[in-house]
């Protein structure tokens, strides 16, 4: 199962080719939840600023992600966008929000089907953030985001065989500051793929008050994704265990540490055999929050 983060770049080679819209407005709210709404926060690493705000007056463009397209919190927000006439951008492989797409004339943006939300990000992230950065005037290299897969694929498998030693059966708490959200996913993969706790923060925020917590915490072990100067003051004093980046560019790194996390996370599963597609309590979550929200 490795393979599918390991195989990447094809994905983003996939995902170059899907067209995108334009965006209308300067002030850009994201929605999602999850493995699609971690795409926003990542986006927000190459300075594209999304807003995660989501109160509509109508002149504002809201992103909403949501693989599935059944996603409640989700819908919710492209109804409420739409209400206030604000602009509605929707980037799904179908379900409810590709319906309302067409019975409201939103903008769609449609991807492949049939994978796990967490396994389809170039699917996400890559239209999200062609559309965000010429929209800001921002220039990146698309093709680095499949370079860096490429280029760091035999170190991310050795490196994650590592990591899953170091890591199984302890309490992992990941911190960063540039990469924070890279921090999330990798928590994120961990919880859902694994089935084993695990918990991220903010670097410089934690050293403030949590790194106190490991005086009466033995089961907690520290990592590090490392983005700047100020996370090695955190690596000192916690002895953390340390990710550095394969790069030094955004791109690259984004698209080789989230694949990293996702297999480091399937390694932890064999060593618990766990079915990383196997969900135990998030279907119910879904579930009780769609009736919340009263979604059919």
């Amino acid at each position: 199962m490795d393979e599918i983060y390991l195989n990447w770049d094809k994905m983003f080679d996939e995902a170059f080719r899907i067209p995108i819209h334009e965006i209308k407005n300067d002030n850009i709210v994201f929605s999602g939840i999850g493995g699609s709404g971690i795409v926003g926060e990542i986006a927000n690493i190459l300075g594209v600023e999304l807003s995660f705000k989501r109160k509509f007056t109508g002149k504002e463009s809201l992103i909403a992600v949501s693989y599935s397209g059944t996603t409640s919190e989700t819908i919710n927000d492209v109804e409420n966008a739409v209400k206030a006439g604000s602009e509605v951008i929707i980037i799904t492989s179908g379900g409810i929000l590709e319906k309302l797409a067409k019975e409201k004339s939103l903008k769609l943006i449609k991807i492949p089907s049939g994978f796990q939300t967490r396994y389809a990000f170039p699917y996400l992230f890559t239209p999200l953030i062609k559309m965000t950065t010429k929209r800001r005037g921002i220039k990146i290299n698309e093709m680095e985001l499949k370079e860096g897969v490429i280029e760091a694929k035999e170190q991310i498998k050795a490196d994650a065989t590592r990591l899953a030693e170091l890591l199984i059966n302890r309490i992992p708490v990941i911190y960063s500051s540039k990469y924070l959200a890279i921090a999330k996913r990798f928590k994120q993969e961990i919880n859902e793929n694994a089935k084993h706790p695990a918990f991220y923060g903010e670097i410089p925020e934690i050293n403030h008050n949590e790194i106190e917590s490991y005086v009466h915490g033995p089961s907690l072990v520290s990592v590090i994704v490392e983005s700047s100067e100020i996370d090695k003051i955190t690596e000192d004093v916690l002895n953390s265990i340390v990710i550095k980046p394969y790069f030094n560019s955004d791109e690259k790194n984004i698209s080789s540490l989230l694949a990293l996390a996702g297999v480091t996370s399937l390694e932890m599963a064999k060593k618990l055999n766990e079915k990383p597609d196997k969900l135990y309590n998030i279907p119910k979550a879904r579930q009780l929050t769609s009736n919340l929200f009263k979604i059919n």
